[in-house]
């Protein structure tokens, strides 16, 4: 499964809960959280503070996992908006366990999940996928299309 640009996420995260209903929980749980690093890296970068290059050779060089998304978001985004990503999910406690399915499922700590367990878990990471693309509609930026472009 591609992630483009001209996906419409709604479809792109049908398609991810198909999964589930497909027996295939584990799939489900990780292009879930892919999903949310897809567009929690665009979020950043198109509404970051610092020009388009300097953001990807530095905040979101290397950058993978929940608290370096939110340092980086932290870095670029809070101080042109003033909100922080824990803020924007709703329910950042409840996100980050979900998040951390994926890291368990990926490096063999957990070798697989219940569908119960996933879909609560796929759910509430693409709910985070939501609200944050929600959060750059809000202030003008569609994540799902051309990216502002900030020059040095």
């Amino acid at each position: 499964m591609t992630f483009m640009v001209r996906d419409d996420q709604f479809a792109r995260h049908d398609r991810i809960r198909g999964f589930l209903t497909d027996g295939e929980p584990v799939i489900a749980v990780i292009l879930a959280a892919t999903d949310f690093e897809w567009t929690v890296r665009r979020a950043i970068l198109a509404l970051g503070t610092s020009p388009n290059f300097d953001i990807r050779a530095g905040v979101l060089f290397r950058c993978s996992g929940l608290d370096n998304y939110r340092d980086a978001w932290k870095a670029e985004v809070t101080p042109r908006f003033g909100k922080r990503l824990p803020e924007v999910l709703a329910d950042w406690s409840g996100f980050r366990t979900s998040f951390e399915l994926r890291h368990r499922l990926v490096h063999g700590v957990t070798g697989t999940t219940g569908h119960k367990h996933a879909s609560a878990s796929v759910d509430a990471v693409l709910k985070g996928s939501t609200e944050v693309a929600d959060f750059g509609s809000a202030n003008g930026i569609d994540l799902f299309g051309r990216l502002p472009i900030r020059r040095r």
